[in-house]
Order: C-alpha cells, then sequence, then structure tokens
C-alpha cells in the first residue's frame, strides 16, 4: 500500500499516522510525499514516519512538475491519497495509470475552507482576503479528480455530506497510548520530566494555537477567577500567541514547544484535562481535532465546544464536557467543575477511552479500511 501524504513537513501526518499503522496490521505500507514547508517529516512524528520525499516549493507549477516524480516513487498495489489535492491525489492517480491500480482517496479537511479565511473578518479587507485564498480555489478546482477515486474515507460528518464514502475517526495506538502503563502511573515523576509543577491542575494544549482552535477563548477562560487553580501547557511551536499567553498568565504558563508523538502519552498522563474549545467556523466543523482523540484514549478529561462531530464523539456529556464556543466563563467553569469532582471526571474519561477503543483506535480503523481495500483489489484483478 502507497500513501500520498501533502507536505509531510506539516501536519497532515498526524491523520496519514494512523492511516498508515491500520494497513500495516495486514500489509506491507509506504508513505511518499512533498517537502512544501521544510526539509524534513514534521518534527513530532519524525521518528514514527519513514517516508520517501520530494523537496519542492508550494506553488501550483512546481506541484505540477513534482507530481509525475511522486507517481514514480509509488510501488504499492493500492494507492491512498491523503487529502484531494494536486499534490496527492494527482500523482496517486498518475501512478495509478502504470497497471491499473486501484486508487483510495481520504478527506481529513475541508479544503474549501481554511483558518486563513475564517480569520478574516469582515468588511472589504476580509472580502479582498476571501477572494485571494489560492488554496480553496485550488481545491476546488482539483474536485473533479476525486471521482476517479475508487472509494472514499471522511474524518467527519460534514466531509461525508460532501464527499459521501466511509467515516474514519484517526486514533493513536492504544497499547501506546494506555493509561494502565506501569512507566505512566507516577504523575508526579512525569511532571518532573517535563518541567512542570507539582501541586497544580494542568490544562494541556497539544498543537499549534490557531484563532480557530479557540486558543484566545482557553486563555480568557484561564485567566478567569473560576479557573485559578488551573494552569496552561502549551505542547507546540513557540510564536507571539504563545508570548501573549505568558503576558497574561505569567507563571501559570508553561511552554513546552513541539513533544515527539512518542512522548505525548507521558504528557497527557502528567495533566490533569484536554480543553479543546474549538470556535464554530467552517474550517473547524469539518475537523476531527486530533488531541480529543489522544486525550480520550489515555483516559483524560476532554472539554469541548459543540462543534461538528465532537458532541457526537463526547456524547452530550457522558465522556467529556461540552461548553459553548466563544464562551471563556462557560469553559472556566468547565474547568472548575473536573477539580471539584475528580471521581466524576474520571468516570467519564474511562468512558471516553472505551469508546475511543471502539471507534477510533487502530484496530477500528483497520476494520473499517479492510472492506474497501478487498473490494478495491478484487476490482483491480477484474480490470
Amino acid at each position: 500500500m502507497t500513501l500520498f501524504v501533502h507536505d509531510l513537513a506539516g501536519n497532515a501526518v498526524v491523520r496519514a499516522a494512523p492511516l498508515a499503522a491500520a494497513l500495516a496490521r495486514d500489509h506491507e505500507v509506504e508513505v511518499v510525499g512533498l517537502l512544501l514547508s521544510g526539509d524534513d517529516v514534521y518534527a513530532p512524528y519524525r521518528h514514527r514516519v519513514r517516508a520517501r520525499t520530494v523537496r519542492c516549493g508550494a506553488s501550483v507549477p512546481a506541484v505540477l512538475a513534482a507530481a509525475p516524480r511522486l507517481a514514480r516513487l509509488a510501488t504499492g498495489d493500492l494507492l491512498y491519497a491523503c487529502k484531494p489535492l494536486l499534490s496527492t491525489l494527482l500523482p496517486a492517480l498518475l501512478a495509478a495509470r502504470r497497471g491499473g491500480r486501484p486508487v483510495l482517496l481520504d478527506v481529513e479537511d475541508d479544503e474549501w475552507a481554511s483558518p486563513t479565511v475564517d480569520e478574516a473578518g469582515g468588511g472589504l479587507r476580509g472580502a479582498l482576503r476571501r477572494l485571494g485564498d489560492t488554496h480553496g480555489w485550488i481545491a476546488r478546482a482539483a474536485h473533479p479528480l476525486v471521482r476517479r477515486a475508487d472509494a472514499v474515507t471522511v474524518a467527519s460528518r460534514a466531509l461525508q455530506r460532501r464527499y459521501e464514502g466511509v467515516l474514519v475517526r484517526h486514533g493513536p495506538d492504544p497499547a501506546e497510548f494506555d493509561p494502565a502503563r506501569p512507566e505512566l502511573a507516577d504523575g508526579a515523576a512525569l511532571r518532573r520530566a517535563f518541567g512542570l509543577p507539582a501541586g497544580r491542575m494542568l490544562a494541556l494544549f497539544a498543537g499549534r494555537p490557531r484563532p480557530h482552535k479557540g486558543w484566545e477563548t482557553l486563555v480568557d477562560a484561564l485567566a478567569r477567577p473560576e479557573a485559578a487553580a488551573w494552569d496552561l501547557v502549551s505542547a507546540g511551536p513557540p510564536g507571539a500567541a504563545e508570548a501573549a499567553a505568558q503576558a497574561r498568565l505569567g507563571g501559570r504558563f508553561h511552554q513546552l514547544g513541539m513533544v515527539a508523538n512518542e512522548r505525548m502519552p507521558a504528557l497527557l498522563a502528567a495533566c490533569d484535562a484536554a480543553p479543546v474549545p474549538q470556535r464554530d467556523v467552517p474550517f473547524a466543523r469539518a475537523q476531527l481535532p486530533a488531541k480529543a482523540l489522544e486525550a480520550m484514549a489515555m483516559a483524560l478529561p476532554v472539554i469541548a465546544t459543540p462543534v461538528g462531530d465532537l458532541p457526537e464523539i463526547l456524547g452530550a456529556d457522558e465522556r467529556g464536557w461540552l461548553v459553548p464556543a466563544d464562551d471563556p466563563a462557560a469553559l472556566a467553569r468547565a474547568l472548575a467543575a473536573v477539580a471539584a469532582d475528580p471521581r466524576a471526571a474520571a468516570r467519564r474519561a474511562a468512558a471516553a477511552r472505551r469508546w475511543f477503543l471502539a471507534e477510533a483506535s487502530v484496530d477500528a480503523i483497520a476494520d473499517r479500511l479492510a472492506p474497501l481495500v478487498a473490494d478495491a483489489l478484487a476490482r483491480r484483478g477484474r480490470r
């Protein structure tokens, strides 16, 4: 199986990695992709994903020129394009011309929307930014290629409504993200290893603090008196947003920088909750935040907003807490509730792990992919 991954230097690999792990249960798997925004695989997954890459510029002509080179790297009997883009679906279709190999397509984001457009605001300036959203226009232009895929998988209900296909949630390896692992039992030792304080409640935000992820709402919530018992831990690339949070929260803010994926179970075990305060904007509605699934796998309480599939995933309040989007006061109250009743929090978090094992673990992914792969390969044999 060959997976084509868009910009292996970026976080597209976060969805591709569990798909590759699931396919590897029954098949040999290779990963190929472009390096558009850096010279190496995305740092948190660098030691987890081995890939053959083509370095090229991010312009459309450069990507088009690189597509045949990428296609020639593919040796799999089945080709799996991760994202409906010229950087993935086009080289997969080019490779499919040799030997009539079937092509699967995976869609994890709404490529027609973008965080940049969501942040554009109103007025003339916002309208101009939306008109200048080159990525969105290119994604629409590439959309006719979608019908040439033999089957489609999607990450969310919103994407399923557009692309149809099979819903596949992407979660981590449950053997690694397992709160019962003995080496994860000593929370105090884990905190010392990460340089985090003892005696404080720790809320973990993993990833880049983009506005559509509700970063400002989270910082505002932590600054409220209801959340005075909590510190904020950021595991992502440092930047202006983190500097502003540091100025706002002072010693209650802990910037760890990029954390390798294999260290995330330990970091999750060291913390007390994972807020996922997605804003109600087009890009977020189609997104499945990987950090929510990783927290659920580790039975860490998740506090989220009712955006996209999060209400379904959290089962209303059965497996976590749902608070209104853009509401720092509600988020602060939910954090206070977690701190006030740790037993109730543990019950919801344990239910969340059970849901994860059944719906989003590597084995669950493999079970959903198996009939698609078998059917695609069978159709290849009939061609």
